[in-house]
C-alpha cells in the first residue's frame, strides 16, 4: 500500500481535557452497606433502626446514615433470592425422592436407593 493512495480528510481532532475536569470515583469509608468482611468471610452487613417509626437507617459497619428505600429495597432483594433458593432446593428435594433406582457407576447396573 501506498501513500498516495490515502487521503486525509478534514477533521481537526479535540484535544484532551485537563485532568481536573475529568470525573473521579471517589470511595468514601470503603463501605458500600451491602457486604463486610467479618472472620475471613464476606457476610452481609446488619442495618440498624435508631428508633421505631422513625425513618433513619445506619449501617452496621459504618454507622453512616442511610436511605431507608435502599434498605427496603437491599432487604426485598436478599429475600427474593432466599425464597428462589428454598424453592430450587424443594424441588429437588422431591425429584430425588421420587426416585428408586440409580445407575450404578462401577458396574453399570441399575441398583436400589438406600434410604436410611
Amino acid at each position: 500500500m501506498t501513500d498516495d493512495k490515502i487521503t486525509t480528510l478534514p477533521i481537526a481532532f479535540k484535544s484532551p481535557q485537563p485532568e481536573e475536569k475529568m470525573l473521579k470515583v471517589v470511595r468514601g469509608s470503603g463501605c458500600d452497606h451491602r457486604w463486610t468482611w467479618k472472620d475471613g468471610t464476606m457476610r452481609c452487613v446488619t442495618y440498624v433502626l435508631s428508633n421505631e417509626g422513625e425513618t433513619e437507617v445506619e449501617c452496621g459497619a459504618c454507622g453512616t446514615r442511610l436511605d431507608p428505600m435502599f434498605v427496603l429495597r437491599r432487604l426485598a432483594h436478599e429475600e427474593t433470592k432466599w425464597h428462589d433458593t428454598r424453592q430450587r432446593y424443594n424441588d429437588e428435594m422431591k425429584r430425588l425422592d421420587e426416585r428408586t433406582r440409580t445407575k450404578c457407576d462401577n458396574c453399570g447396573k441399575m441398583t436400589r436407593i438406600s434410604r436410611r
